[in-house]
């Protein structure tokens, strides 16, 4: 039950984390840039989606929200936005759980929120990454929020 530690808020927990994707493009756009706070950076993926983006916080803490700055958010076209993606959670990087889904976006930024979960993990997937035919994944910067420590 998350209780003090909430009155003060949620922080940012994925800055400088340590990433993993299943795929980049080249060392230019590795996956470290999309957790580097630098939104003209980018993690970028080709080939068949889905692609693969996994977050390691260090340790186990309440996560509760992640903010995505997609294709827009970074000076590219609209149509080079994710359309479809899922967030996932886990604690050791071998079980994940679904906590979110998105099926028909186009904003260049988005905020997804869910009920607060234990993790060390979070894993976006890239289902469809962008509104036409191209399949190359353009992620700016995904910033995992929740509390400093775990839920009781």
């Amino acid at each position: 039950m998350i209780t003090d530690s909430a009155a003060q808020g949620l922080v940012l927990l994925s800055q400088g984390a340590a990433t993993e994707a299943d795929t980049y493009v080249n060392d230019n756009e590795a996956p470290q840039f999309a957790v580097d706070g630098d939104i003209s950076k980018k993690w970028c993926a080709t080939g068949g989606a889905p692609h693969e983006i996994t977050i390691d916080l260090g340790e186990v803490r309440a996560v509760s929200a992640v903010d995505i700055s997609h294709a827009e958010a970074g000076g590219e076209s609209a149509d080079m936005n994710t359309k479809s993606y899922a967030i996932y959670v886990s604690e050791d990087g071998g079980a994940f759980e679904e906590v979110r889904s998105v099926t028909r976006n186009t904003a260049g930024t988005t905020h997804d929120t869910f009920a607060p979960v234990n993790a060390r993990f979070v894993k976006l997937v890239v289902n469809k990454p962008t509104q036409g035919s191209d399949s190359a994944a353009r992620i700016y910067e995904i910033e995992v929020y929740g509390l400093e420590a775990a839920m009781e």
